[in-house]
């Protein structure tokens, strides 16, 4: 995986576009104003661009803001190898969050992702999240990876969520944790 500096933030920004729905979009200007607070961009690399991650982190966890593979490089296990690499890059940490979209049986790709992560080790967390955004919140799941084979606790999810509605989601007004 390859940083990406904010200056190259645009360059993926226009393929997020295309992959990610609009109400899980955050502004690019966001985007760039968040790199380098504990928020990391990187462009995923075999040969050529195959992908990209911009990820939160804080001392005991990262979240999985977006991830991606781009569209010619998709269903050739690069998901998977970027979850990989995920895991071996932040051995430290506990563990890996995401915020995934609810099942819907009528739109395939949330219930492909879903078994994805799943199998991937990503456990289903027991909370009720709303993704903030602009128009006023969307309903997620949240999940977890285990890092270091521990369960996170209740405690751990609500602190680190915290976090993150402070400095990722600074952008929009959400609840307190």
């Amino acid at each position: 995986m390859k940083f990406i500096e904010t200056k190259d933030i645009k360059t993926i920004y226009n393929d997020m576009l295309k992959q990610f729905p609009k109400e899980e979009l955050k502004s690019c200007e966001h985007l760039e104003n968040l790199l380098g607070k504990n928020y990391k961009a990187y462009l995923v690399i075999d040969n050529e661009p195959v992908g990209y991650v911009l990820l939160f982190e804080s001392e005991d966890f990262i979240l999985v803001d977006y991830v991606a593979v781009y569209k010619d490089f998709q269903s050739k296990g690069y998901g998977g190898k970027i979850l990989e690499c995920l895991k071996q890059s932040f051995e430290t940490k506990k563990g890996c969050f995401l915020e995934v979209e609810k099942p819907n049986p009528d739109v395939l790709n949330t219930l492909r992702r879903i078994k994805f992560y799943e199998s991937h080790g990503a456990k289903k967390l027991d909370i009720d999240y709303v993704y903030p955004n602009k128009y006023g919140g969307l309903p997620m799941d949240l999940y977890y990876v285990s890092y270091d084979g521990e369960n996170v606790s209740q405690a751990e999810v609500e602190k680190f969520i915290g976090l993150l509605f402070r400095i990722v989601h600074s952008d929009v007004a959400v609840r307190d944790w």
